[in-house]
């Protein structure tokens, strides 16, 4: 019975402290922010090439943690990293310096934390399509004028969300994003 119960302590600690992966798809014009994920001590990252051009995941000096792909071809090009020490690294794709971005390494986040600090939008005022990026994925989204009104919704399509915004008019509004019963609300502007 010692055993037995000694056993299953052990698989409960592992599932509780279970880290988990976070992919960036790298590629070209990939916005900064949807390439810097705030991450658990112990998570991975895992950088997925997008496109087949030659890049890198090169950390820059002075950051948390140093790690290097090296240059990488292909659309099948992939490099990850697991993160063991609290703080900030920034990194970049070293042919290409206008692809970088950081990752922020905390001790705890709950799920809910990571869904909200690692939901990202753009461009943000927009003027047609509103990209929505998530470590999770997005199930719908709703968006509201500044007066409470239900304006448009629809559906999520993964990670990446495309919300068409082009036919409001111009102002605030807030999307709502639902992933997985959590919860968020974004505060847009529309040109």
């Amino acid at each position: 019975m010692k055993k037995i119960t000694l056993f299953l302590f052990f698989i409960s600690i592992n599932i509780l402290t279970a880290q988990n992966v976070f992919e960036i798809s790298w590629g070209q014009g990939i916005n900064p922010s949807v390439a810097s994920p705030t991450i658990e001590l112990g998570d991975t990252v895992l950088w997925k090439w997008a496109d087949v051009s030659p890049k890198s995941v090169t950390s820059v000096s002075n950051g948390t943690e140093n790690f290097d792909s090296g240059t990488l071809k292909g659309n099948n090009g992939e490099f990850s990293y697991t993160f063991t020490k609290i703080g900030t690294t920034e990194y970049q794709n070293d042919s290409d310096p206008a692809m970088h971005g950081k990752v922020t390494v905390v001790s705890r986040l709950s799920t809910e934390d990571k869904f909200v600090k690692n939901l990202n939008f753009y461009p943000n005022p927009v003027k047609n399509d509103l990209t929505i990026s998530s470590i999770f994925k997005v199930d719908n989204y709703q968006i509201y004028n500044v007066l409470g009104t239900l304006v448009s919704e629809g559906k999520g399509s993964g990670n990446y969300t495309q919300v068409d915004m082009g036919r409001l008019n111009s102002g605030l509004y807030f999307v709502k994003v639902t992933s997985n019963g959590m919860q968020t609300t974004l505060k847009v502007a529309k040109k």
